[in-house]
């Protein structure tokens, strides 16, 4: 009978498997049939029969090469998950050991997914773990992930991004504010940055996505802008305004765990 146990996907060659998706190939063992394969893949039957026209439906047989088809759904990943594309020769085990997370985290972020039959090209949920970071001159509180490492009390980074935190000193609006710092003089954001305006706990900040014209030196900079309630004070200054400098894969994810503590 059909079970994860007795499933078999191998490489499709032109020989052995018809036109096979991504080496989405699946071999038929005794007890199958296209309505169980189908129910094990998640994939209608008649996208099943579809993507085979040469086999018959009620007469498959042990050892024969069906080709699986897979049509990537939308993938809605939690705040702070990201996305990651099934290769071939992965398991949920080895991504969560690649990720260094436990199997039961990754399994409890992607719960529609059948860890036993994972299709090269399918989208899947990577949660990140993270650290919870607090400045009390800026007054504010982020969650960011783990493996950054410290530069210095206001920056912190990794390989795969980076936040820096600091402050702006204007009696501008929110939108004239963020429209000054998307085009500084110096391009920071490339030619045609983008600027949109988001919530971040309980009040209105914007976003300044970088444009693809924006050098690479920067690492994808973006910025997050707010006002505070009532100005601070930093090193004998007053600030009006908390500018968080982030890159634009992990903006959106720090706006989202922005806590004010000016409140």
């Amino acid at each position: 009978m059909f079970s994860p146990s007795t499933k078999q996907c191998i490489p499709c060659t032109e020989k052995e498997c018809p036109q096979c998706p991504e080496d989405n190939c699946y071999v038929v063992q005794a007890g199958d049939t296209l309505y169980a394969i189908s129910r094990f893949y998640n994939v209608s039957l008649d996208d099943l029969i579809e993507a085979n026209p040469n086999i018959e439906p009620e007469l498959i047989t042990q050892g024969q090469v069906i080709r699986i088809p897979w049509a990537a759904p939308p993938v809605n990943c939690p705040t702070g998950a990201a996305i990651y594309v099934v290769q071939k020769g992965d398991s949920f085990y080895s991504i969560a050991k690649r990720n260094k997370m436990h199997l039961s985290a990754l399994l409890k972020a992607n719960p529609n997914v059948n860890p036993d039959a994972l299709l090269i090209g399918q989208s899947i949920c990577i949660p990140v773990i993270s650290s919870s970071y607090v400045n009390l001159v800026y007054r504010v509180k982020l969650i960011y992930p783990y493996r950054w490492s410290k530069i210095d009390n206001d920056r912190y980074a990794g390989i795969d991004g980076f936040f820096h935190v600091s402050a702006i000193s204007s009696d501008s609006t929110l939108e004239e504010v963020c429209s000054i710092e998307a085009h500084h003089k110096l391009k920071p954001y490339g030619t045609h940055p983008i600027i949109s305006s988001a919530i971040a706990d309980g009040r209105e900040v914007c976003l300044i996505i970088p444009s693809t014209d924006q050098p690479m030196e920067m690492r994808g900079q973006s910025a997050l802008i707010a006002r505070y309630d009532s100005p601070v004070e930093i090193e004998g200054s007053s600030y009006e305004y908390l500018i968080i400098l982030a890159d634009k894969n992990h903006v959106k994810n720090i706006a989202a765990t922005l806590e004010f503590l000016d409140k």
